[in-house]
Formats: structure tokens, C-alpha cells, sequence
């Protein structure tokens, strides 16, 4: 039974499906997705944990339509963000999406009060309505003295307290975070979580943060771990387990499933009405095998 997807984005801000993501590097390619499902709904606080390499990075620029998938969807709002094109893309980060990234989030030769005033006036809003939002949002962080401040004149805590201004200075109704507390020691880590968990309850924006820090990852509302390209524990709500066939047709079998199904090297493919049934190829070692054991 297929499920109604229309439903299911009418019900969550963000829905994901079959997202896959396959990079090339000369002769050979590099899965980071493996196809991955989940939901989030509307002011919800999402960590997605995992470690160096498992995909979370590349699925929140999926997320933020700065790359695209080589399959699957990603709905906001019920539209496909993975359809856009570089203008409409550029539009929906510039209105609908805030990024708080590790580092280089801050201009250096910028105060603290026109790195956030910076996207507002890029978005073409009038001077004195972006300086008004930008210390509003500035004290409400705890940053009021630091206006005047350059980025080496704070702390790494005020820095990425400062970067989560500038990320919410157009107002945007998505936040996603990549590792914001990967260089902080605990003390200032806690403090940047305080103000994040703060700007979704107090904003009511949906947060999106990637970390491989369990510690982090308890600031939010739900966790979703990701190893190898796939959300753990995840079942695909059609198919089953995920895989993936990669650009020369070869379908990539999990371990698991080959020992169930009992598959060795070779198998046999059959096209049948309700898709494509994979079976064990009998070879004559093992037919002599089955008869010797009879």
C-alpha cells in the first residue's frame, strides 16, 4: 500500500524521501546518501548525530538547496525544493532558510551589528528597519555591549552567538546548523545550545543541527542518527531495507539481507508485476552440495 505523500507533506514542514546522493571523483564514486526518509514539523528541534563522514553535512546542504540529490525529493510546505532552479533556489535560502556553519560564518572586518544588518540590506531592506532588527536580535542573544565589536575582538561563544543573529536576521522559518559547536570547548558549547534552543521556542523557527556530539544532540526535541549514508533503524515505508544501484547498473546488497536471502556471488533477476524479484543463482557446486547432505 503506497502512502499518501500529499498528506504527509500537509502534516510537516519538511518531508524527505529516497534521498540519495552520489559524488564523483575521477573514476569512482562516493555514496554519501543512501537513501534517506524522515519528517519534520513545523517548529520543530531536529539533531541529526553522527560521525565524520556518515552524510550529515551533505544532507543539510540537500536541505538547504545548496547542491542537489542524484534521487529522491525534499518537500518544504508541500513544494519540491530538490525542483528548483538557481534562481528559485537562491530565493528560497535567501527568504526561507538561515545557515549557521562551524566557521566563516562572520565577515572579519565587519562589528557585530553590520554582520547582521549585512543579508537585510542584500535582501533590499531599509537601513534603519535592519539596524532596529539587528540589536534587537543582538541583545536578545545576550550581545547588547558587543555591537561595536569585530569578530577577533569576541569570544568563539560570542562569534557563534553572533552567526545565529545573522542567520535569523531575515527572519527565516528554517535554521540548519553544521557542527556550530565542533571548536567550542563545553562551557561555551552550552552556552551557543542555550541560545539556539532559545531562538526556537522564543522565534518558533524550526532547527535542523548536525553534530556528532551526543551532548549537543539532547538540546532538541528528537534525535536521528545517520551512519553510512542512512538514518539507523530506518525501513523504507514501501521497499524495506535501501539500497542503491550506482551508474554502471550494479545494485549494491547489504550484508544482511544477502545472508537472509541467501546470495552469494551471482543471481537471478526476474521482472515481475510488482517489480523486480532477486533470487540465489543455484550453482552446480551447491546443487552437488544440497544432493551429497540428502
Amino acid at each position: 500500500m503506497s502512502e499518501n505523500l500529499e498528506e504527509i507533506a500537509s502534516e510537516n514542514k519538511i518531508v524527505v524521501r529516497d534521498l540519495m546522493k552520489v559524488y564523483k571523483r575521477g573514476q569512482k564514486e562516493v555514496i554519501a546518501l543512501r537513501g534517506v526518509d524522515f519528517e519534520v514539523s513545523q517548529g520543530e528541534f531536529l539533531s541529526i548525530v553522527g560521525p565524520s563522514g556518515s552524510g550529515k553535512s551533505t544532507l543539510l546542504k540537500l536541505l538547504g538547496a545548496l547542491d542537489k540529490p542524484t534521487a529522491g525529493i525534499v518537500l518544504y510546505d508541500g513544494h519540491s525544493v530538490t525542483m528548483l532552479d538557481d534562481r528559485r533556489a537562491m530565493l528560497y535560502r535567501r527568504q526561507k532558510v538561515g545557515f549557521i556553519w562551524q566557521v566563516g560564518n562572520l565577515v572579519p572586518g565587519l562589528t557585530a551589528l553590520k554582520n547582521v544588518t549585512l543579508p537585510m540590506k542584500l535582501a533590499g531592506a531599509p537601513s534603519k528597519i535592519s539596524d532596529t532588527r539587528a540589536r534587537m536580535l543582538l541583545d536578545t542573544m545576550g550581545l547588547g555591549p558587543r555591537v561595536e565589536h569585530k569578530p577577533n575582538q569576541m569570544s568563539g561563544g560570542e562569534n557563534q552567538r553572533t552567526a545565529i543573529c545573522v542567520a535569523l536576521a531575515n527572519n527565516p522559518e528554517l535554521l540548519l546548523g553544521d557542527e556550530i559547536t565542533g571548536e567550542l570547548d563545553s562551557e561555551t558549547t552550552e552556552m551557543v545550545m542555550q541560545a539556539l534552543k532559545m531562538t526556537n521556542e522564543e522565534f518558533g523557527t524550526t532547527v535542523i543541527n548536525v553534530t556528532h556530539n551526543p551532548t549537543v544532540a539532547k538540546y532538541a526535541d528528537r534525535v536521528l542518527r545517520i551512519r553510512d549514508g542512512l538514518i539507523e533503524g530506518q525501513k523504507h515505508t514501501l521497499y524495506g531495507d535501501i539500497t542503491e544501484i550506482d551508474a554502471k547498473g550494479r545494485m549494491v546488497i547489504p550484508e544482511t539481507m544477502r545472508q537472509l536471502a541467501g546470495i552469494k556471488k551471482r543471481v537471478v533477476l526476474r521482472a515481475t508485476s510488482e517489480g523486480l524479484l532477486v533470487s540465489p543463482l543455484k550453482t552446480d557446486d551447491e546443487n552437488n552440495d544440497n544432493q551429497a547432505t540428502q
